[in-house]
C-alpha cells in the first residue's frame, strides 16, 4: 500500500512538474525569448511525460511557432500533434484547420525537397526568377474591406469564444469599425469614415460585446474615448459628452491619460 501511494505522489509530483514547463515556455514566448520557450516545449515532448502533456506541448509550439510567421513549422507541430495523439483536445482543435494552413503554406512558404538533386535543380530556377513576389496578389477593387475583415473576426469570436483571441478580434474589429482613410489625394475611407450612419451603431454594438465579455480589457477607455471623437467628428456634441464622460467615471477617480484628456476636451467641445 505504501509503494502503491508513493508511487501516486511521484506520478502526481511529475505532472505538476510537466505542467510548469507548458507554463515557463508559454511565458518565455510572451517575453520574446521564443528558443528558450520552443526549446522547452521541446524538451517536454522528447521526456517521459504522459500523453496528454505531449499532446498539450505539440500544440503550444505550434501556437509559438504561427505566431512568430513560422507556418510551415506550426503546421509540422499540429500533423504530428493530429498523428500522434488523435483523440486530444489539443488535436481536435486543430484537425480541422490542417487544410487551410496548408493553403497558407503552399502560398507564402518553401517547402523542403527529400532530393538532393531535385533541390539543386530548383535552387537553379529561382537564381533566374528571384525577382518575383512569393505572395500572390489580391485585386481587392469593388470587395467591402470592413466586411470582408469582419466576416474573420466574427468567425474568431464565435468560434473561440472568451479567449484571448476572442479579445483580440472584437479590438480589430472595432478599429476596422472605426475606420481608416487611404493615403493620397483620391484614396478612399472606410468605416465611420466612409459611412457615419451605417458604421456607428456596429461600433456601438461591437463595443458593447467587448465590454461584456471581457470587462477588464485594458483598451476599454482608449475605444470610448475614440468613440467620442467619431461622434466629435460628426458633430453630435451631446453624444461626444457622453462617451467624455463615460472615461471619466470608468477611471474611478483615478488619474490616468485618458481621463485627463476627456477632461481637457469637455472644456470645449462645439467648433
Amino acid at each position: 500500500m505504501k509503494i502503491k501511494v508513493l508511487a501516486l505522489t511521484i506520478a502526481l509530483s511529475c505532472s505538476s512538474s510537466w505542467a510548469a514547463s507548458i507554463d515557463k515556455a508559454n511565458l518565455l514566448s510572451e517575453h520574446g525569448l521564443i528558443s528558450l520557450a520552443k526549446e522547452e516545449l521541446i524538451d517536454l515532448i522528447f521526456s517521459n511525460s504522459n500523453s496528454e502533456i505531449k499532446a498539450k506541448a505539440y500544440y503550444e509550439l505550434g501556437n509559438i511557432s504561427f505566431e512568430n510567421n513560422q507556418v510551415s513549422a506550426a503546421l509540422n507541430s499540429w500533423k504530428k500533434l493530429v498523428e500522434i495523439y488523435p483523440s486530444s483536445s489539443e488535436a481536435k482543435l486543430v484537425k480541422d484547420r490542417l487544410e487551410e494552413l496548408s493553403q497558407i503554406v503552399g502560398e507564402n512558404a518553401k517547402e523542403s525537397v527529400d532530393n538532393a538533386i531535385a533541390a539543386s535543380y530548383l535552387k537553379h530556377a529561382d537564381f533566374w526568377s528571384d525577382d518575383r513576389s512569393n505572395t500572390f496578389v489580391i485585386d481587392s477593387s469593388w470587395i467591402p474591406k470592413v466586411e470582408a475583415a469582419n466576416k474573420w473576426y466574427d468567425k474568431v469570436i464565435s468560434e473561440y469564444a472568451n479567449t484571448k483571441a476572442a479579445r483580440i478580434a472584437y479590438e480589430e474589429k472595432l478599429r476596422t469599425l472605426l475606420g481608416w482613410k487611404e493615403r493620397g489625394q483620391y484614396g478612399s475611407s472606410y468605416g465611420v469614415e466612409s459611412d457615419f450612419d451605417t458604421y456607428m451603431p456596429q461600433v456601438l454594438q461591437t463595443f458593447a460585446s467587448l465590454e461584456s465579455d471581457f470587462p477588464n480589457a485594458p483598451t476599454l477607455q482608449a475605444f470610448r474615448y475614440q468613440i467620442a471623437e467619431a461622434y466629435w467628428s460628426a458633430k453630435e456634441w451631446d453624444n461626444t459628452r457622453e462617451w467624455l464622460n463615460a472615461v471619466i467615471e470608468k477611471s474611478n477617480g483615478k488619474d490616468n491619460f485618458y481621463k485627463d484628456t476627456a477632461e481637457r476636451r469637455l472644456k470645449k467641445i462645439e467648433y
